[in-house]
């Protein structure tokens, strides 16, 4: 069996130099590797080379998150390609870079500014982020995916049962013993569908909390612990993007006022994209942001939630949205 092919490495940057020197670096290692020097021409760069690592080869962090928030903004691909980030950052900014990995916003980083001093770094985690993303490939779905799949086999089921209960297959004794076969062989596995149904049904669903006040977050995260949700969490929508690309929460609670990318623009976002869109979103609203609650559900929302809220309030909101099917 051949290998899998490698997927490109775009190196991007506004640095022509810089992105040779990158480039260099990196063409021993990998068959594709690509740069992006033109901020214009970053939606289309990305578009063209459908990278499974983006280097972010910046001098500064400041142009990094510039340029990542652009281009979540003008190319949607970024959202549905599932790839890997890796910053290159100064000594100076190395402690702010880590905790933006730590959050997600992006996936590794390597100290490369003014001059890096081991070169292998560079190559060593790319290698890293490609077998993420082999990993990811493989990972088990989500508990609403599986639910689906669950039910789908039970549809199926009762299906072969009203075909295999026809008359005209009974009133034939060829057709009535061949049926009687099938039902005998399918049963194992259609018992086997039935019991991992009732586990995906025991399993508490992933609730994604995206708010950028810590507060906020805490008493969420508080009440959904006690009610035996598994949890995440995000500060911004940018976060949220990036934490989906890689991951399947089966509900998002998206807070409307955030800065730099709001609650709308996420939830429209994660609506415009066929591996997100199924997922339902309910808003966190002040009483104040009620029109802006309208353009959310214009772009997807399943409801909202208004603060200051009552925990059996927010239970409910969250039950309803989980148990109605998506349209």
């Amino acid at each position: 069996m051949s290998a899998a092919p490698v997927p490109p490495i775009l190196v991007a940057t506004d640095n022509r130099s810089d992105a040779e020197t990158i480039r260099k670096l990196l063409d021993d290692e990998f068959p594709t590797v690509a740069t992006s020097t033109e901020a214009d021409a970053a939606a289309r760069d990305f578009e063209r080379h459908r990278p499974g690592v983006l280097v972010l080869g910046f001098n500064t962090l400041e142009k990094a998150e510039r340029y990542y928030l652009g281009l979540y903004r003008l190319c949607p691909l970024v959202q549905q390609l599932d790839h890997r980030t890796v910053i290159l950052c100064n000594k100076d900014e190395l402690k702010r870079v880590y905790e933006l990995c730590k959050k997600h916003y992006f996936d590794d980083y390597v100290l490369f500014w003014p001059m890096t001093y081991d070169m292998t770094r560079l190559a060593m985690t790319v290698h890293h982020a490609l077998r993420e993303l082999v990993e990811q490939s493989h990972a088990a779905p989500s508990r609403a995916q599986f639910a689906v799949q669950a039910q789908r086999i039970g549809q199926l089921e009762g299906l072969l049962d009203a075909r295999l209960a026809a008359p005209e297959v009974n009133a034939t004794p060829p057709l009535k013993a061949w049926a009687s076969d099938l039902r005998r062989e399918c049963a194992p596995h259609l018992a086997a569908a039935r019991t991992l149904g009732v586990l995906a049904g025991q399993v508490k669903p992933t609730v994604l909390v995206v708010d950028d006040d810590d507060f906020q977050r805490s008493l969420i995260g508080r009440i959904l612990d006690a009610a035996g949700y598994r949890l995440q969490f995000a500060a911004s929508g940018l976060e949220a993007l990036n934490l989906m690309r890689k991951s399947r929460p089966d509900l998002v609670l998206m807070d409307v006022q955030m800065p730099g990318m709001d609650g709308v623009e996420a939830t429209r976002r994660l609506k415009g994209a066929p591996h997100t869109a199924a997922i339902p979103i309910l808003m966190i609203t002040g009483r104040s942001e009620l029109d802006t609650v309208r353009e959310s559900l214009k772009a997807g929302a399943a409801g909202f939630v208004v603060k200051p809220f009552e925990r059996e309030t927010l239970i409910e909101k969250i039950r309803q949205a989980l148990e109605t099917p998506a349209s």
